[in-house]
């Protein structure tokens, strides 16, 4: 569908500005437009197909990936947990819906969730294009800290399985350590440990604590099946 002259430089001027999630107000900024304008020429792409709405008050261009739309409609956030580990293949389901970290609280958008993380632990990220995403090893660690994101514990530790080559071990346990939680250093190693990755494992021993037991999986019942080596109830 052919776009008039107007339409043309708003789409042009946008996808110029690498703005490829945009409000009305930017548009008014970058054309010079009036409230009014903006609005119809919105509507008339979004017609056209050429945006698509993307979020409350959000739009988007058609080619824009989800992963980026997500990311830059709430800031500061990064792309982590489940939609992570499904990006870098260690894990072979596409969840319905998509994860990012954030340090500041908001209301899931659908299909986005955003989780919210204490600043000392939104960390370990980085930049692939236009996406910024956890690191393998921070988006296991991320889903070890918090499973019901990462589709439970048996999900996790496929994705720790299928992504053992690929995995900096040095890293995840600098991360782990750092996350400050002795849940998830607890599950790492006991993880580590039934996947045959010993000396990984026993690095971690001295960091899980003394007392009380945590559940394996928080996305499950409890079963009191308590592994004292660990100090986990293997509920999963």
């Amino acid at each position: 569908m052919q776009l008039s002259k107007q339409e043309y430089q708003a789409w042009d001027t946008v996808k110029k500005s690498g703005l490829e999630v945009f409000r009305v107000k930017d548009l008014c900024l970058l054309l010079g437009l009036t409230k009014t304008k903006a609005y119809n020429v919105i509507k008339a792409l979004k017609n056209k197909a050429v945006i698509a709405a993307a979020g409350k008050q959000f739009f988007a261009l058609r080619e824009t990936d989800d992963f980026v739309i997500g990311q830059r409609i709430h800031f500061p956030s990064y792309l982590s947990f489940w939609s992570a580990l499904t990006y870098y293949g260690l894990s072979d389901q596409t969840p319905q819906k998509i994860f990012y970290a954030t340090t500041k609280y908001t209301r899931e958008i659908p299909p986005f969730m955003y989780v919210t993380l204490s600043r000392k632990r939104f960390f370990g990220y980085t930049k692939i294009d236009a996406l910024v995403i956890a690191e393998r090893e921070k988006a296991l660690i991320d889903s070890l800290l918090l499973p019901r994101y990462a589709g439970g514990i048996k999900e996790v530790e496929k994705a720790l399985n299928t992504g053992a080559q690929k995995i900096n071990f040095v890293k995840l346990k600098k991360y782990a350590l750092q996350v400050k939680s002795k849940v998830v250093i607890r599950r790492l190693g006991f993880l580590l440990e039934q996947l045959g990755y010993q000396q990984e494992a026993q690095s971690l021993q001295k960091n899980i604590g003394k007392k009380g037991y945590e559940v394996l999986d928080p996305t499950m019942k409890r079963r009191n099946n308590l592994n004292k080596r660990w100090l986990l109830d293997v509920n999963g």
